[in-house]
């Protein structure tokens, strides 16, 4: 028997106003569970069943979905001690700098392809703003949505995007031309960058050179 599935997208608007609300008094605070929340609350939404679907037809992530890849448990220590350059190596370092957990994001039960889609994204995000060279920043980091919506359109991209210009033009007007311009950047080298960041399989890249993926995934041909 076919699984119909009732979109609910009144849910997913009404989710995205107490999102706003909710983090309107606690903007730029780092905490990332309402984030999380939100986009569990999306889940039933439309967009959410076609981004799996359009994911679906390259036949590199349909093999993670099928396989429910994830990466491997990894420890930052033992990263850091790969040769300098290398994904690890950088990685490790980013990310203690920082001050970072590698695992703080919230974990669901992958039940189906849309908690799949989310866990395989929470799961290797960090990852991204060292092989894309987006900072962690609050611009850095809606910069590094606009990369992955130009690859991914998930919903949750969607939404951050539209989230940090509603929040940085109320509250860091200053900023928002510069918002602007990492959101064009981001968006531009997602497009053209031919590699799918998330076709791959990132702890199987841990001991490569960083520079050497960016040219496996055309990282720089932005133009």
């Amino acid at each position: 028997m076919e699984n119909v599935i009732t979109y609910n997208n009144d849910k997913g608007l009404l989710a995205y106003i107490q999102f706003l609300a909710s983090s309107a008094l606690k903007f730029g605070d780092g905490n990332t569970d309402r984030v999380f929340d939100f986009e569990d609350a999306l889940d039933q939404t439309e967009m959410a069943q076609l981004a799996v679907n359009e994911l679906k037809k390259i036949p590199e992530v349909n093999t993670l979905f099928t396989e429910r890849w994830l990466p491997a448990p990894f420890n930052l220590d033992d990263l850091g001690k790969l040769p300098e350059g290398t994904l690890g190596h950088v990685y490790a370092r980013e990310m203690k700098a920082r001050g970072f957990d590698p695992y703080f994001y919230k974990k669901v039960p992958v039940v189906d392809d849309i908690s799949y889609l989310k866990m395989l994204w929470r799961s290797t995000h960090d990852i991204y703003h060292v092989v894309a060279g987006f900072d962690t920043n609050g611009i850095g980091e809606i910069g590094l949505q606009a990369f992955f919506l130009a690859q991914t359109p998930i919903p949750i991209s969607v939404m951050l995007l539209s989230f940090g210009m509603v929040m940085i033009s109320l509250y860091q007007p200053n900023n928002f031309k510069d918002l602007m311009t990492e959101i064009s950047h981001g968006y531009k080298l997602g497009s053209q960058t031919t590699g799918k960041f998330i076709a791959q399989k990132w702890d199987q890249l841990w001991d490569v050179q960083v520079s050497e993926i960016r040219k496996r995934l055309g990282v720089n041909s932005i133009s």
